[in-house]
């Protein structure tokens, strides 16, 4: 249930639109160039929820700006759903798009991405169509999947953002996210949708990126697998790109 993670993770809406994370493909540049990432953070958290029982997760990815606004990528990170030995053992992501900006100003991204999930016998791998649209520093986003994680059936997900820039070239990013099931099952209790959030400031060093975000859900332990992964939690990052 993952989404790449890397030196722009603060400016993730609860790092979930995966739009938000390579946006800067909008601007074309002087043919095809490769950029790639590598980072580790406390609690690798997806739309609010852990996706490696709390603790820390090893990241990274690699990216391919054609210059004309189409995008590829693929990027992996251990998960750990913490269900014995036959366990899922790390995601990968492949996704393709298209960003650009319009004269007025407006930013736009579409594209497909593929979650594919390793070392279980379990059936988790999903696709998604997304969407997103940026206005200077505001964002708003939408994510489809016709049969989410897990074969839980059709999932829909809206989100918005705001980003601020503070003194030292420190960023505030406030972000929320909407999670609409087709099914009432996904969770213990019967509930088909919820809210995640996430408040996070973040600095560059270069190439050096690092994070600090409150990230949450209004799920409850009940609801949530009798587990605390929707809990609301601080989570460190830190990440290196070129």
């Amino acid at each position: 249930m993952g989404i790449k993670f890397n030196n722009k993770v603060a400016a993730l809406v609860s790092g979930s639109v995966l739009a938000m994370a390579i946006s800067s493909a909008a601007t074309a540049a002087d043919g095809p160039s490769f950029s790639a990432n590598v980072g580790v953070v406390s609690d690798y958290r997806f739309r609010g929820i852990s996706q490696s029982d709390t603790g820390l997760a090893v990241q990274g990815g690699v990216d391919l700006d054609m210059g004309n606004g189409v995008y590829l990528g693929t990027w992996a990170s251990q998960v750990d759903f913490n269900w014995g030995a036959d366990e899922t053992k790390y995601e990968q992501d492949f996704y393709g798009g298209y960003a650009g900006e319009t004269a007025g100003g407006v930013s736009y991204d579409v594209g497909y991405i593929y979650y594919a999930y390793h070392g279980s016998d379990w059936d988790e791998d999903y696709q998604e169509v997304y969407g997103s649209l940026g206005f200077g520093d505001a964002s708003v986003g939408f994510a489809y999947s016709d049969d989410y994680w897990a074969s839980t059936g059709a999932f829909y997900y809206l989100s918005a953002g705001y980003s601020f820039s503070l003194a030292n070239d420190i960023a505030l990013d406030l972000g929320a996210g909407l999670n609409l099931f087709a099914e009432d099952d996904m969770f213990f209790a019967d509930t088909d949708s919820y809210i995640d959030y996430t408040v996070s400031v973040s600095k560059e060093f270069g190439g050096l990126g690092l994070s600090a975000s409150l990230i949450g859900t209004d799920l409850s332990e009940s609801e949530c697998w009798a587990t605390d992964w929707c809990e609301p939690t601080v989570v460190a990052g830190a990440s290196y790109s070129w």
